[in-house]
């Protein structure tokens, strides 16, 4: 496979990365978040990655088997000497956008982790309450509303 062809798939796959964290995103930002579709999203950005993961090792091979240096350099160098430069660089700037979208998407599901655990810790300090006397019986409960005048 040649260079140029192997960076086009990458730029693909990077763009279906991309477009997948920013459906995350909305996702995550919505009152009700749809576990199901997290799910999905979750298997597909997985595959994809598994897909960029073996494109990138191509990439890095081809670029050592043709004695460019192993560094950014020589990878924007054996780019731009087959006619990729403008595909490569929008490689580097959709793998920024990446890093940055999930890197939103991290701080939105600590958010959401926060949340969940804050109510969970209220609900075992309800329940934690003393239900029931020593003798048995469950305490009155105190009204919460005062319907009095």
């Amino acid at each position: 496979m040649n260079l140029s062809l192997l960076l086009e798939m990458q730029h693909q796959y990077l763009s279906q990365l991309l477009a997948l964290l920013q459906e995350e995103q909305e996702c995550l930002v919505q009152g009700q978040v749809d576990a199901v579709h997290l799910v999905q999203l979750t298997d597909a950005k997985s595959s994809l990655q598994q897909a960029l993961a073996k494109t990138e090792s191509r990439r890095h091979q081809i670029q050592c088997h043709l004695n460019y240096s192993d560094d950014d350099h020589g990878a924007l160098q054996v780019a731009r000497d087959n006619d990729s430069e403008a595909t490569w660089l929008s490689i580097r700037q959709i793998a920024h956008e990446i890093a940055r979208t999930n890197r939103r998407n991290g701080e939105l599901l600590q958010l959401r982790m926060d949340h969940n655990q804050h109510m969970l810790d209220h609900l075992h300090r309800i329940a934690a309450a003393n239900v029931y006397h020593a003798d048995g019986r469950a305490p009155l409960q105190s009204p919460r509303l005062d319907i009095s005048a």
